[in-house]
């Protein structure tokens, strides 16, 4: 636990070797990545923050654009000494891996995007209009979703991780850990609020991919049953050296179904000279 950016921070720590910087996205904390810490931190020192909001760190009432959140991720990384890091992220936690890329790419020596959509990146107008993404839309309604999902965390989560995922026993032994995470005093509201900064985080990402693109490797991986393809197309517009694809017979949540599979691409890419 640390103090960086007016928030508390808590974070994991584990292993030694090249730094990697791991961040969860929504309906997940820092706990999303136990099944792959440990294959992981054998040959990388791995860093898994909670998000500002949510898991253990605090939860303030402001600050959750993507800008923000990337700043406590680079003061976390100043005060642990980290000068560069692979940078992975899921979720949410990709939109802040992205933000650390395009705006301090001196800081990301590779970056993995995994399976979700990057606001403001083509084909953002049309990814809008996907059904799949209605809890965006709900989750920008003031007040509401806290009041529905408070006190009925295990029906809502259970639901909603449940329809994103292909293994659903890997899901439902997670679960436990989930409803009680976001069962604390705000923890809801705390992890609404990245999706409340959506709108002003697209129209910022839209203005840097006018005139830049990302110099870094970038590997990109899509569940064949959540975003599929979508992710590296994204990625593809957005940076020069681009790769990537889609897990088969896997949901959206790829380190809690397929984290064997996903550490495999993962140290594969890692471990390839890069051209940068």
């Amino acid at each position: 636990m640390t103090i960086v950016n007016g928030v508390r921070l808590h974070y994991l720590r584990a292993g030694k070797g090249p730094v990697i910087l791991l961040l969860h996205g929504w309906a997940n904390t820092s706990y999303a990545w136990h099944h792959v810490i440990p294959m992981l931190s054998t040959r990388y020192t791995v860093i898994a923050p909670d998000l500002r909001g949510m898991g253990d760190s605090s939860r303030p009432l402001a600050g959750y654009d993507r800008e923000t959140v990337a700043r406590d991720m680079l003061e976390l990384m100043d005060q642990l000494g980290v000068k560069s890091a692979l940078v992975v992220g899921h979720d949410l936690g990709a939109h802040v891996g992205f933000e650390l890329a395009a705006r301090h790419p001196g800081r990301v020596t590779k970056l993995v995007m995994l399976d979700c959509v990057v606001p403001g990146i083509p084909p953002w107008d049309l990814l809008t209009k996907d059904s799949r993404l209605w809890h965006w839309s709900f989750y920008n309604v003031p007040d509401l979703p806290e009041a529905l999902i408070q006190g009925k965390e295990r029906t809502y989560f259970s639901w909603f991780i449940r329809n994103f995922a292909v293994n659903i026993e890997a899901v439902d032994a997670d679960m436990d850990a989930v409803v009680k995470a976001y069962s604390e005093p705000g923890a809801v509201r705390g992890g609404l609020g990245m999706f409340r900064t959506i709108a002003a985080d697209a129209k910022r990402n839209a203005s840097w991919l006018e005139g830049n693109k990302l110099e870094m490797p970038v590997l990109a991986l899509g569940g064949s049953m959540g975003v599929g393809p979508i992710l590296l197309q994204q990625m593809e517009a957005a940076g020069k050296q681009v790769r990537g694809g889609v897990i088969q017979n896997c949901g959206h949540w790829l380190a809690t179904e397929c984290p064997q599979t996903l550490v495999e691409q993962m140290t594969k890419f890692f471990s390839e000279e890069t051209n940068r």
